[in-house]
């Protein structure tokens, strides 16, 4: 058994344990139904031990995402067109899980309220991503695809994420699906004075 500085014993893979209990919460009821005793039943374990480990059940939550999801990943197929659609079909299969269809509006309403979610939300979710973005087209500019890449690269990631943040957020008609992946894709290559056409299947 571990000891933390303090000389008082830690179970080990206890905040695994917490992790895997508030992500099955997550995905059966939604960000909602997350409490700490509710999870420290379930566990086995104590409300002090909890709070060792994770300052809120919104930091715990939002951990359970950033574990499932991380910061994504970076694309280089040497096609800008393709670079963006694979980022778009990541971003879609993301969004369908049940994971992130229950808890993207628990997410915003954290983001918007909890300074500290919002904080982690930008530099470990967001702003890795919108790198990624950022680092294809410099690379498509060097490459001569694009005229420049001396874009704003904020209403370039606004475009991709946008469509699907409110189809996710709004399930009303339109479908996350490939055919909105290639909307988007196309979209953003006229936006980049490239060729909207040539995108692979």
């Amino acid at each position: 058994m571990q000891t933390n500085l303090g000389g008082r014993p830690q179970t080990p893979g206890l905040s695994e344990a917490l992790l895997q209990a508030a992500e099955r919460t997550m995905v059966s009821e939604g960000f909602e139904a997350l409490t700490v005793d509710r999870l420290v039943t379930e566990v086995g374990t104590t409300r002090p031990t909890f709070y060792r480990r994770f300052p809120s059940t919104s930091a715990l939550a939002f951990e359970v995402i950033w574990r499932r999801f991380g910061t994504g990943s970076p694309v280089d197929t040497g096609s800008l067109s393709d670079d963006l659609l694979t980022l778009q079909r990541e971003d879609i299969a993301m969004f369908s899980t049940p994971l992130m269809q229950r808890n993207l509006p628990g997410l915003v309403r954290l983001v918007r309220s909890d300074p500290e979610i919002r904080s982690r939300y930008r530099s470990d979710f967001i702003e890795p991503r919108r790198a990624n973005v950022r680092d294809l087209i410099c690379s498509a500019a060097d490459r001569g695809e694009i005229p420049s890449a001396d874009v704003d690269f904020e209403l370039v990631c606004d475009l991709l994420i946008g469509p699907l943040l409110a189809r996710t957020l709004l399930p009303l008609e339109g479908a996350l699906d490939d055919r909105l992946a290639r909307m988007t894709v196309q979209t953003v290559m006229t936006q980049l004075g490239a060729s909207p056409h040539g995108t692979k299947a």
